[in-house]
C-alpha cells in the first residue's frame, strides 16, 4: 500500500530493455490488461498527454498475463510509445495486487509506493501526471 517499498522486480520490455524495480527514479507503474477496454482507454490518454507535454519521469506499463505477440500487438494498434512489458506469467501483477485493471502506482526515487489507483475515469490521466511530476 501507500507508503510501502515497491516489490522488486525484472522484466524485459517489448523493445528490449529491461524494466525494474527499485530504478531510483520516480516512476509511473501501470498494470494493465491488453484485453482490458478501460486499460486501453487510459493508456490512450496517457499517449495523447504524453504527445502534447513530453515527461521527464519514467513511465512503464506491464501486462497482467498475455503472451508477448498479443501485447506487442495491442501497443502497435495503439502506437503507444512508452515502455510496455508482457507479463505472461502475472507474476509481477500479484507481487502488487490480486484484482482489477488498471493499476497505476507512483512510486518515489527511494522506492516507496506514494499513490495508487485502480480502475479508470477520463481525467485521471491528468491527476496522475501532476502527482508524479511533484515527487523525487
Amino acid at each position: 500500500g501507500v507508503g510501502d517499498q515497491a516489490p522488486e522486480f525484472s522484466i524485459e520490455a517489448l523493445d528490449g530493455i529491461t524494466l525494474q524495480m527499485p530504478n531510483g527514479e520516480p516512476t509511473l507503474l501501470i498494470l494493465f490488461s491488453h484485453t482490458c477496454p478501460d486499460c486501453k482507454n487510459m493508456m490512450t490518454d496517457l499517449q495523447r498527454y504524453i504527445s502534447a507535454n513530453g515527461t521527464e519521469r519514467e513511465i512503464m506499463a506491464i501486462s497482467r498475463g498475455g503472451e508477448v505477440a498479443e501485447v506487442e500487438a495491442f501497443r502497435e494498434e495503439h502506437n503507444f510509445t512508452f515502455k510496455i512489458a508482457a507479463d505472461q506469467g502475472a507474476e509481477i501483477y500479484y507481487k502488487y495486487a490480486t484484482m482489477y485493471v488498471p493499476r497505476c502506482y507512483i512510486i518515489d526515487s527511494n522506492g516507496t509506493i506514494r499513490h495508487i489507483t485502480y480502475e479508470y475515469s477520463t481525467g485521471d490521466i491528468e491527476k496522475l501526471m501532476a502527482k508524479l511530476n511533484n515527487i523525487d
